[in-house]
């Protein structure tokens, strides 16, 4: 696999300019033509596979297939299987449709937003901002992609990989590394922000946005929560929190970090944790004692962030649970899971974030929505005269079709007819 070589300096709204000159011929592509894009994306993902894990350096090669390329690889297989379905405009029939709106067909479309501007974040800098790419390079959009920090060589090794599978030229430009081209990109006029980074972050980026009333998905901090019931297999607690804090360094926005546990259960469990690795420093993670589930719920809410959640327990008991924690993405009896099914979206709540990335929901929020109402026939009665009897109609239609029981719905139907009979008169 070749090095992509820095592209020529150019100012930041000639960023915008050629992506966006670029985007309107891709935009005008069939759907099925930009997935054959992300299909040759795919296959040259799995044949440059060692080569492409070798832009981690810092982490063994495995981890690096498991955690960020493979899951890359489903990501876009998803796109090949879903795109069309959901991408589709959606044709709305006569049923649900107002009584007083006959001959009105009307159509819900999906329309790619122009530019996006992908913040990626240093801690997972092929995965996360390739699957944004990837998605809203389905939906027909263009992206400029800004590296995190020590990100570049994925970038460019993602950009050089989708090239060679037939992205046409200006769709997708890799910015430098420094936080400035983020904010200079933005003023330029990029019509979405993408940003996976810290909660500060996130909150310098909107302040930038703010101007143009700029629409952003924020993929923020976490600081995850991780629930023990009574009944739940400590040992398997206690490896999945090495797991969940020794995956990618410890860098992993859904990692367990503070453990909300039973007082009777809490003893053993910090003997589980010390056994598995005595190494292991419990300095990332916190272990808090609790009375019972309400006061560990209590206790995590305190936290502004809501990224995810595990819950460690009976089946039954850990699923209902599940409907009472604050956080996007929910996991019983495992941790890091959503990051693995394309199908999931993923998104936080609070300080962790708005808006979702991935899945079906994420691929949509590359879009914007249009709908399209054609009028047919001739007879236009809201553009006649006001008629001195169109108060009675209206609430002869109201009692007709919205009253409640049988016998004022009846009324309402002699009252229109009566009122029907009046105007012709």
């Amino acid at each position: 696999m070749k090095v992509v070589r820095h592209r020529r300096a150019m100012p930041p709204r000639s960023w915008v300019e050629e992506a966006r000159q670029a985007q309107g011929k891709w935009a005008a592509r069939p759907l099925r033509q930009r997935l054959r894009v992300v299909r040759a994306l795919r296959h040259r993902i799995a044949a440059a596979a060692h080569e492409l894990a070798a832009v981690r350096a810092d982490r063994p090669e495995s981890e690096v297939l498991s955690a960020e390329i493979v899951p890359l690889a489903e990501a876009c297989r998803f796109l090949e299987r879903e795109a069309p379905r959901l991408l589709a405009s959606r044709k709305l029939g006569a049923d649900g449709r107002p009584a007083w709106l006959a001959g009105v067909d009307a159509e819900v479309r999906r329309e790619p937003l122009g530019v996006f501007l992908v913040i990626a974040p240093s801690n997972n800098p092929l995965f996360l901002p390739g699957v944004q790419a990837a998605q809203a390079l389905a939906a027909g959009n263009a992206v400029l992609w800004k590296p995190g920090r020590d990100g570049l060589a994925a970038a460019r090794a993602f950009a050089e990989l989708v090239a060679a599978a037939g992205l046409p030229p200006g769709l997708l430009t890799v910015l430098p590394e420094h936080p400035g081209a983020a904010r200079d990109a933005i003023a330029a006029g990029v019509d979405k922000v993408l940003l996976t980074g810290s909660a500060a972050t996130g909150r310098e980026v909107l302040a930038d946005l703010a101007p143009r009333l700029t629409p952003a998905t924020m993929e923020l901090s976490g600081c995850d929560a991780l629930f023990v019931l009574p009944g739940a297999d400590l040992d398997r607690v206690a490896r999945a929190v090495r797991f969940g804090l020794t995956l990618n360094g410890g860098a992993t926005c859904i990692a367990p970090r503070r453990i909300f546990v039973p007082h009777a259960l809490a003893p053993a469990l910090e003997k589980n944790l010390r056994r598995l690795d005595e190494d292991l420093s419990l300095s990332e993670v916190s272990v808090v004692p609790v009375a019972g589930p309400e006061e560990a719920l209590r206790a995590a809410a305190a936290s502004p962030y809501a990224l995810g959640a595990s819950i460690f327990g009976p089946e039954e008991a850990a699923v209902a649970f599940a409907a009472k924690v604050r956080a996007g993405s929910v996991v019983v009896n495992d941790v890091i899971v959503p990051t693995a099914d394309p199908r999931l979206p993923f998104g936080g709540r609070g300080e962790s974030g708005f808006g979702v990335t991935r899945g079906a929901e994420g691929l949509l929020e590359m879009t914007v929505l249009k709908t399209v109402s054609v009028r047919r026939g001739k007879r236009l009665p809201h553009l006649e005269e006001p008629h001195p009897l169109d108060a009675d109609l209206f609430r002869a239609y109201l009692t007709l079709a919205h009253a409640g029981g049988l016998r004022a719905r009846l009324r309402g139907a002699a009252d229109l007819m009566r009122s029907l009979l009046r105007r012709r008169k």
